[in-house]
């Protein structure tokens, strides 16, 4: 606000400070202002008895409480919820209202608790009860995943039920929870008429002198504003605290605008007298630059013997040519005259195999599948196993195995060498052929006595079947559901979910990792992030986890909730 503006008030003598930026309460509704045609149809609602569910929208600022503090005084009984509680929010917000409605004995029930409300309402006649809900500073998520469980109780009751709710706050909610309501017109903002009524009404309440307010006053506002109504109580109440001789930010920009003792537009009167005129630099540039001809005959007629050329010229030193020789003959003489530079050779002697069969006295040993030793184990041993695994899963180890061209016929060994002598055989029903060297057969252990069992097979089955019922099995751990990020799902998660609804899935999954063209650790991570939102339920099988579809999250799809 300029200082002209400022000095232009002439305020009235005055109380107190009529403008506060706390809402309005029920019995000061006659300083409501700019909500006529709002504040009417709410009203037709309450008188005629029309029950139904509303929101209230509007930006923060706009009066929304005020409304609602309001339209309080017109209703018998208003029943208004502005504390969010914590915990279970849907049931201590139904147990309160079961406490004004009927009484404070609660059922421990919710059934007979929802009969109870709704035979109290159905039994009064006359004006609706008003059932008010605003929660400004609580997300949209959270009051949708509230209003989702109250909802169906609200819709059978006999009263108007109004939820306040921002714009941020409403694009929250799913489109089936918002059908359920019938949404207002968001509040507007004040226009000069709505802030001259203001005035009126809030200097009348403090004075028993009027205010006209001028038009620069209100223009003023509005600029500073937008017509905010919030913004324009506060800016009046800072502007009578100014007026007062108060400290307030207002006060402090116009004291150090006055400080500074400038007057509009006066740049040209403190310029000194003796500061000429500029005149223009294109015309300027141009008489100062001479013509290029002028230059050349400058140049051409200037003396040579101005500067003495006694420094010698310096010639550049002839680098030696490069031996016009390959480069293979180059490190062949570099290693002859430098042996220390000498590379190691890299060719390694062929050495023979040992001959086994000597060592061994001649004799080839045999050993029946099954019990040869197990092969060494490495630190990368179990790494290894895995990576095997998959490539056989996925089928790679097939895909880079070289096939062969051609027939394959078998070559003797020559490195085996045998016995000379031929074998004896027994008879002629032996089929067995027997080296020299080898020990003879042990003869075989006779068979232990059969002993009689303790119990009856059946019964210790029976026994055995009962133990494994009564083990309890490992529950799967769940988290509740996010339905901000079930609304948010992208392909690579929505494949995933397909796959957890049909079977149990695992990070180790082979199919989804080359069908996502991903590898196990973000398979992981992936995993991980639906399991937190509560859409997948894990459980774990030995080192395995397996993952599947929450019943949470299945009775939300079932629902009909899919489009969310």
């Amino acid at each position: 606000m300029s200082k002209s503006v400022a000095n232009a008030l002439h305020l009235p003598h005055m109380r107190a400070n009529p403008f506060s930026p706390r809402p309005i309460e029920s019995s000061d509704y006659a300083l409501l202002v700019g909500r006529t045609e709002l504040m009417s149809n709410l009203r037709h609602h309450l008188r005629f008895g029309s029950p139904r569910l509303m929101i209230l929208l509007g930006e923060r600022g706009t009066g929304r409480t005020s409304v609602l503090q309001t339209l309080g005084n017109l209703s018998p009984t208003p029943y208004s919820f502005s504390y969010y509680p914590e915990g279970e929010t849907s049931n201590i917000l139904l147990h309160e209202l079961y406490c004004l409605i009927v009484g404070y004995d609660v059922p421990p029930s919710t059934n007979p608790l929802v009969e109870e409300m709704v035979a109290s309402l159905e039994g009064k006649s006359g004006d609706l009860p008003l059932i008010s809900f605003d929660f400004p500073n609580v997300g949209g998520a959270d009051l949708a995943q509230v209003f989702e469980r109250l909802t169906s109780v609200l819709r059978r009751l006999r009263a108007l039920v109004i939820v306040a709710l921002t714009p941020a706050q409403l694009s929250a909610w799913p489109d089936d929870l918002q059908n359920e309501y019938d949404i207002t017109e968001p509040l507007e903002d004040f226009n000069s008429a709505s802030i001259r009524a203001l005035i009126d009404k809030r200097i009348s309440q403090v004075s028993n002198e009027g205010w006209s307010a001028p038009q620069s006053v209100i223009e003023d506002t509005i600029a500073h504003t937008g017509g905010r109504p919030l913004q324009v109580v506060k800016h009046f109440r800072d502007l009578i605290d100014a007026e007062k001789g108060a400290s307030t930010a207002f006060s402090r920009k116009q004291e150090m605008i006055q400080s500074m003792d400038l007057e509009p537009n006066d740049a040209k009167n403190r310029m000194a007298s003796q500061v000429e005129p500029l005149e223009s630099l294109v015309d300027e540039s141009e008489e100062m630059v001479p013509p290029i001809e002028d230059l050349e005959a400058k140049v051409q007629h200037e003396p040579e013997d101005d500067f003495q050329w006694d420094v010698s010229e310096i010639e550049p030193e002839l680098e030696e040519d490069f031996p016009e020789e390959p480069v293979e003959e180059q490190f062949n003489d570099g290693g002859e005259t430098s042996p220390e530079f000498e590379l190691p050779s890299l060719e390694v002697d062929q050495t023979d195999e040992p001959d086994l069969s000597k060592a061994l006295g001649g004799a080839v040993l045999q050993m029946e599948p099954g019990t040869e030793p197990p092969l060494p184990v490495s630190a990368f041993g179990g790494l290894t196993d895995r990576q095997r695994t998959a490539k056989v899963e996925i089928g790679l180890d097939n895909a880079l195995r070289p096939k062969a061209s051609g027939p394959m016929t078998a070559k003797p060994d020559t490195s085996m060498h045998f016995s000379p002598e031929e074998p004896e055989i027994d008879s002629m029903e032996t089929t067995y052929w027997v080296a020299d060297s080898l020990p003879e057969p042990q003869p075989e252990p006779e068979p232990a006595p059969v002993q009689t069992p303790v119990m009856d097979p059946l019964a210790a089955k029976s026994i055995g079947e009962n133990l494994r019922k009564d083990k309890p099995r490992p529950a799967a751990s769940t988290f509740p559901l996010d339905f901000e990020k079930v609304s948010s799902l992208n392909d690579s998660e929505i494949s995933i979910v397909e796959a957890s609804i049909a079977r149990e899935v695992s990070p180790s999954d082979a199919a989804l990792q080359a069908y996502l063209a991903v590898g196990r650790p973000r398979l992981s991570q992936i995993f991980n992030g639906l399991h937190k939102a509560g859409i997948l339920s894990v459980r774990k099988k030995g080192r395995t986890r397996l993952f599947r579809i929450s019943d949470q999250a299945k009775a939300h799809f079932t629902d009909g909730h899919m489009e969310v």
